[in-house]
């Protein structure tokens, strides 16, 4: 194998994560409904996508590294994926947070960390329970379970995506607004 296969492998594996990555990351945006960010991400996928099968198509008879080099690109493009989804953490969840006896403490604790909070009366198999729901930023959950569980270390929660809503805060703040802080100190008309 000389050189120029090897580097060309390497260039295929790297594509190849890049293409499944992006293709997570799109199926991602596709599914919370921003139409921009998936065709962006779309073209810049099979864009990647086309040139690489070009390259194994047209080589790997002669080069049968570059077949494997496709394949191992594929699956780590996969693990790569789904671990930069779960970084970026899109969308929003509703969270129910489920406590016995501390729930007006969870709720006042979860309201000065900067959520929404409604609270509802409910019954559980032990006696009276509350119920509290929550929708933020899937990116915020942890942080709003480190509250809740500051008061009341044995609540019971479930979560589940939120398909929409009216509107969400965020104690984090939003990525967005971050990434065009510096640009919009620089350019005011922003």
């Amino acid at each position: 194998m000389t050189m120029d296969v090897l580097f060309l492998g390497i260039l295929i594996f790297l594509a190849e994560v890049a293409v499944l990555t992006l293709g997570t990351v799109r199926t991602m945006v596709t599914v919370l409904g921003e139409s921009k960010a998936a065709f962006f991400l779309g073209c810049l996928e099979m864009t990647l996508w086309v040139f690489g099968t070009a390259a194994v198509m047209l080589k790997v008879g002669d080069e049968p590294f570059l077949g494997v080099c496709y394949a191992v690109g594929f699956a780590g493009g996969n693990v790569v994926g789904i671990l930069a989804e779960k970084k970026l953490a899109l969308g929003n969840v509703v969270v129910r947070i489920i406590s016995a006896w501390k729930g007006h403490s969870i709720a006042e604790a979860v309201r000065n960390a900067g959520f929404m909070i409604t609270t509802v009366a409910g019954e559980g198999s032990d006696g009276p329970v509350t119920v509290q729901f929550v929708v933020c930023k899937r990116k915020d959950m942890k942080h709003l379970l480190v509250v809740a569980r500051e008061i009341d270390p044995d609540l019971f929660y479930t979560f589940e995506t939120a398909g929409g809503a009216s509107e969400v805060l965020s104690p984090s703040g939003s990525r967005v607004a971050k990434l065009l802080g510096p640009i919009k100190r620089v350019v005011p008309q922003m």
